[in-house]
């Protein structure tokens, strides 16, 4: 095993793979974050 990164070019696609383009990865993480942080807000206007 090398410390090289693996080369996506170089690597067979894999179908099942999630079609998330890499900079829409932390995107999707922050509204997560976000909407995570929306519904615990909305549960502490409830109490």
């Amino acid at each position: 095993m090398t410390d090289q990164p693996i080369d996506p070019a170089a690597t067979p696609e894999d179908p099942d793979a999630p079609e998330i383009a890499a900079d829409d990865a932390g995107a999707s993480a922050a509204a997560e974050r976000a909407a995570k942080q929306a519904s615990a807000d909305d549960r502490e206007e409830e109490a």
